[in-house]
């Protein structure tokens, strides 16, 4: 599942990011070549670092724009 449309992000991509040590959501996307772009995704990804990780996390449904 994509948790950064704009980019293409997905949960798993997170979590790698997560345990290559990123400590923010910018980092989260700056491991993967990529950049905020309308900042919808960064409370999901803070979500999923403070949890351990987007496995942990709470997931929650977004309909598609």
């Amino acid at each position: 599942m994509y948790v950064c449309n704009c980019n293409g992000v997905t949960r798993s991509e997170v979590d790698e990011a997560i345990s290559a040590g990123a400590e923010g959501p910018e980092a989260v996307l700056a491991h993967h070549g990529c950049e905020p772009c309308c900042g919808r995704c960064l409370p999901e990804i803070a979500d999923g670092i403070s949890s351990g990780g987007m496995a942990c996390a709470k997931r929650s449904l977004v309909a598609a724009e």
